[in-house]
């Protein structure tokens, strides 16, 4: 692949994604303000409702396209068009079977949201297979504006509902209207450029093929977000609410690993078949980035977690201080792990990170049977750590033994250090405002990083020298 289209992929999807995270947080915020901790977490028991059941609807499909895609590009219309028609079918399905299938002890409201959200979610899982047939083609600016304005009329939208006072099931309408609207506009973009094929018998092939794929994400949802299905099953709406408002906060930030992960991913496909050596350094220069964001955003949120959750919510879930300062390395937990689980996909053991990811999601069941009815939102908020560690742990073991041996230890040194020496400034800037502080603190972090790690230097004299050569 041609390094400037590389670079004009990352350069769209990041943008996109840094403004579409931006829109999301800002809106979630006022959302969570305005609804309060319990009409909160009615929201949060509808979407984890729905998200568990949209689960089923892909199969990997979308997955093996881009794997497929990406190697051989003419083959596109018809994973496409198999991939369209078999998640149309599985959708309406699993929509009936949502409906029929709501606990008793949900109230009106939820269940009024899971009507509405469910046709949203839908028609998202639709357009995740363009995004990622966009993907494939390398042509991820398309799936950047398509997302962005996805979530830009979410957030015009959801907006107007809080500024007229508007119910919490209107916000699902919006939702629904945006979903609708951006549907519209990738079926007319489709017309014009592809050709969609279907056949039978090569979507029975691409479901055998696609099963690691779907297996995965299926289970990566459920020690992922299968604490709030759970909650919402055992404990209280307003208990729902105080740890969705900790727990939506940090998973905002996983479109970091999440960007640099989908431009990189055709890359790694290609070099995974090409070149051991050059896969295993790209990887390595992919976890030492995330592991320069992930560790010191983590600490951060501890260090920061009393005034930011004070100032975000204007006083209202101060309960969901201990909540974040549990939560929290949930992310740096996640950044570690993100690149190494790439590698086992990127190198034809799917099967392998399938059932890593299916140990890891009977594990977190498992433990949040046992803790959430003891120590309700405490319990599934240690479960949530737990869990991701052992899928770190297991990622390594298995790719040193079965892989390559990744070298992954002594790129951390440095960066914990720096992130210590953050912590403290953050920690006597406390009393300041949490964006002050916070600031301030990354600043000292990036300084002691650039003086002590050569491959961070390099990237802050490349950036300083644009910078210079912008203003001149």
């Amino acid at each position: 692949m041609e390094l400037r289209l590389v670079l004009k992929n990352a350069a769209a999807l990041s943008l996109a994604s840094v403004l579409s995270k931006a829109i999301t947080a800002v809106v979630a915020i006022a959302v969570t303000r305005y609804l309060g901790p319990t009409v909160y977490g009615e929201y949060n028991s509808a979407v984890a409702f729905v998200s568990t059941f949209i689960l089923f609807v892909d199969f990997g499909l979308s997955n093996y396209m881009v794997q497929e895609g990406s190697r051989d590009e003419s083959a596109l219309p018809l994973y496409l068009g198999n991939t369209l028609v078999f998640k149309t079918l599985t959708s309406l399905a699993i929509y009936g079977m949502m409906l029929v299938l709501m606990p008793a002890r949900y109230s009106l409201t939820i269940r009024s949201m899971v009507v509405v959200f469910g046709i949203a979610s839908a028609l998202n899982a639709l357009d995740s297979s363009v995004y990622n047939y966009f993907q494939a083609k390398q042509q991820m600016y398309y799936a950047a504006m398509y997302q962005f304005l996805s979530t830009f009329l979410i957030g015009v939208l959801t907006i107007i509902v809080v500024v007229t006072k508007g119910n919490v099931v209107m916000i699902t309408y919006a939702q629904t209207v945006a979903a609708l609207v951006i549907s519209l506009m990738l079926y007319v973009h489709l017309r014009r450029s592809i050709r969609l094929e279907f056949n039978w018998q090569r979507l029975l092939e691409m479901l055998k093929k696609g099963l690691p794929y779907g297996a995965a994400v299926i289970f990566l949802y459920v020690y992922f977000q299968i604490d709030m299905f759970m909650l919402s099953l055992m404990r209280t709406s307003r208990e729902i609410g105080i740890y969705s408002a900790a727990y939506r906060l940090i998973s905002v930030l996983l479109f970091i690993p999440g960007i640099l992960t989908s431009v990189m991913y055709p890359v790694l496909f290609q070099l995974g078949v090409e070149s051991h050596d050059k896969h295993r350094e790209t990887i390595e220069k992919i976890f030492k980035v995330l592991s320069a964001v992930g560790i010191p955003g983590s600490v951060l949120l501890f260090v920061l977690a009393n005034p930011l959750l004070t100032w975000l919510y204007s006083h209202r879930f101060q309960a969901s201080i201990p909540i974040m300062m549990i939560l929290c390395w949930f992310f740096a937990l996640e950044c570690l792990s993100f690149s190494l689980g790439d590698i086992l996909t990127t190198t034809n053991r799917q099967w392998t990170r399938a059932w890593i990811q299916g140990g890891a999601a009977v594990l977190n069941i498992g433990i949040n049977l046992y803790a959430i009815p003891r120590h309700g939102i405490y319990g599934a908020s240690v479960a949530t750590l737990i869990t991701e560690l052992y899928v770190f742990v297991m990622y390594y073991g298995v790719v040193r033994r079965q892989v390559y041996k990744v070298r992954i230890w002594r790129q951390l040194p440095v960066i914990v250090l720096a992130s210590l020496v953050m912590a403290l400034v953050a920690y006597l800037l406390r009393q300041l405002h949490p964006l002050a502080s916070g600031g301030i603190a990354g600043i000292v972090y990036l300084l002691v990083l650039i003086a002590l790690d050569h491959d961070f230097r390099r990237i802050g004299r490349y950036v300083l020298r644009h910078a210079a050569l912008r203003k001149a």
